[in-house]
């Protein structure tokens, strides 16, 4: 863990030090600023926390010019009393708010960890207790509004015997994370010579796109066979799901094929990844003739713009909060009929995973408890870094509401085999985030409110989950398991903290309500 300087703050008068609070903050510069260090590389500024008064920030020593902060990582909250009453208890809490005149842009729960130093080199890990965590748009209110609210959250808690649990505040904002051809190419075996250096080119999800008309960027989810039309005729067209703002500028309207002035979207042309594919090649080229061909066909095939059309735009429904069985969920999907001449290789819903990591550093990364990672080698999904996408995992799985076998520590059996899940997306590539284990109450700028599946980064070291051009990402576990459509975060300062989709299961009923003979290719959805 590095040593950081102590904060400087060019208003503090000469009495005043960054330890100071300073009104009309009720928490010093050093705490508001250093206490989500870790959870991304601008992590958000703390507002205020109800345990403020009871368990003190740790602080410098006098005099010392150099201190090592503790780092935090954001982790889901699993198989607790909580998590039984959420969906109640949450919709209490945002009541609550509104009462107080507090706009909200995210609820949501979370469990930190945080690593720090005894002094002789020795780092330790503690976690902390489960927090309420709210963020609230910036600028419309203060330190001592959200302090006052505090009590009332608490009795809401305590009232369905929840007790020990912190409520946090900060500012943020949800964000969308939009930003005659040569056909995709196969996924390579890892014995190929190409493999890892064609994703930018071949059939595996997190393909990247990007509108024809302005260039802004997103990512495909899945894609899936009509098979019939709603009618009732046999129908050859394929096509791939993605986010509605990631197809469309204006995300208010709604938009259906016109085939007179269709809309073109491109195989997204990104310079980067070309002279990554070349510059990668060169020092191993020489006396590799399957490199050599592959570098002359990127060459060759991967210039003209026109060759990276990848379809046009067939289904785009404003986005909008949709409510099904009580809850309302974030309708930001669009489809794109494919080019069939672009997927002559195109086998089945497949995550390329590219050569990033190898099984050994996946297998740890997904299964990090020793006991889930045993079950998992008898069956493991990885098959030559290939994870063939295999169901939409359904509501019960994703937020588990039982509070039977718990461990000892009160985590749920599920939390090892759901909780690490994994994305590529066409900014990022492949990350790896922490689920949270219950859906997130956001409100978006123009006051829609929704439910979401929320995925905290994996560590301060592994970066962002996702930033702008991720959009559309598939969100998945290392079960092959699709979690949800990835469409927002809370970017600050080039840094996302927390990352927010639609859940799959409700997504795929939604495609199939308009393509009722959809076949998902390879994904079970009931």
């Amino acid at each position: 863990m590095a040593a950081h300087a102590l904060p400087q703050d060019a208003t503090l008068s000469a009495a005043e030090t960054p330890y100071s609070i300073v009104a009309p903050n009720l928490i010093s510069k050093y705490e508001r600023t250093f206490y989500y260090r870790g959870i991304s590389g601008d992590p958000p500024e703390l507002l205020w926390r109800s345990d403020f008064e009871t368990t003190p920030y740790p602080t410098p020593p006098p005099r010392a010019r150099f201190f090592r902060v503790p780092t935090k990582t954001a982790h889901g909250v699993f198989g607790t009393l909580l998590n039984a009453v959420w969906d109640t208890v949450g919709a209490q809490i945002l009541a609550a708010l509104k009462a107080r005149g507090l706009q909200h842009s995210a609820l949501k729960t979370a469990r930190f960890s945080s690593v720090a130093s005894d002094g002789n080199g020795e780092e330790t890990e503690t976690f902390g207790p489960i927090v309420v965590w709210i963020a609230v748009r910036p600028h419309t209110t203060t330190a001592a509004a959200v302090r006052d609210a505090t009590p009332a959250i608490l009795r809401i808690l305590a009232d369905a015997q929840i007790t020990g649990v912190v409520v946090e505040w900060y500012e943020g904002t949800v964000v969308r994370l939009v930003g005659g051809a040569p056909p995709l190419m196969r996924v390579p075996y890892t014995s190929n010579a190409t493999f890892g250096l064609n994703h930018p080119f071949n059939a595996g999800l997190g393909i990247p796109i990007a509108r024809e008309s302005d260039d802004a960027q997103g990512t495909v989810t899945f894609l899936f066979k009509e098979v019939r039309t709603s009618g009732g005729d046999p129908s050859e067209r394929i096509l791939a799901l993605t986010n509605k703002h990631v197809v469309s500028a204006d995300p208010s309207t709604d938009y259906e094929l016109d085939e007179a002035n269709p809309q073109h979207i491109l195989r997204a042309e990104n310079e980067m990844d070309l002279r990554h594919g070349k510059n990668a090649l060169e020092w191993q080229i020489e006396d590799n003739a399957t490199l050599r061909a592959f570098r002359e066909r990127i060459d060759a095939d991967w210039r003209d713009t026109k060759g990276w059309r990848f379809g046009i735009v067939d289904w785009a429904p404003r986005v909008s909060s949709v409510s099904a069985d009580g809850r309302s969920y974030t309708r930001d999907i669009a489809t794109i009929c494919v080019d069939r001449e672009k997927l002559k290789n195109f086998k089945g819903n497949v995550i390329d995973l590219g050569n990033q990591y190898t099984s050994i550093q996946l297998e740890d990364l997904f299964w990090p408890d020793a006991a889930a990672l045993v079950r998992r080698r008898k069956n493991f999904p990885f098959i030559n870094l290939q994870l063939p996408i295999r169901r939409a995992l359904p509501r019960h799985v994703l937020n588990p509401d039982g509070t039977n076998d718990q461990s000892e520590n009160g985590d749920s059996p599920l939390q090892s085999d759901v909780s690490m899940v994994g994305k590529y997306g066409g900014a990022t590539k492949l990350t790896l985030g922490r689920y949270s284990g219950m859906e997130a109450f956001i409100c978006n700028e123009l006051g829609e409110e929704s439910r979401e599946v929320v995925v905290y980064n994996y560590r301060k070291a592994s970066g962002d989950f996702a930033n702008y051009g991720d959009s559309g990402s598939l969100v998945f576990t290392g079960d092959g398991d699709a979690v949800a459509v990835l469409h927002s975060g809370m970017p600050r300062g080039g840094h996302n903290h927390v990352s927010y989709g639609t859940p799959v299961w409700w997504v795929m009923e939604q495609v199939r309500a308009r393509y009722p003979f959809a076949e998902f290719c390879g994904i079970d959805y009931a």
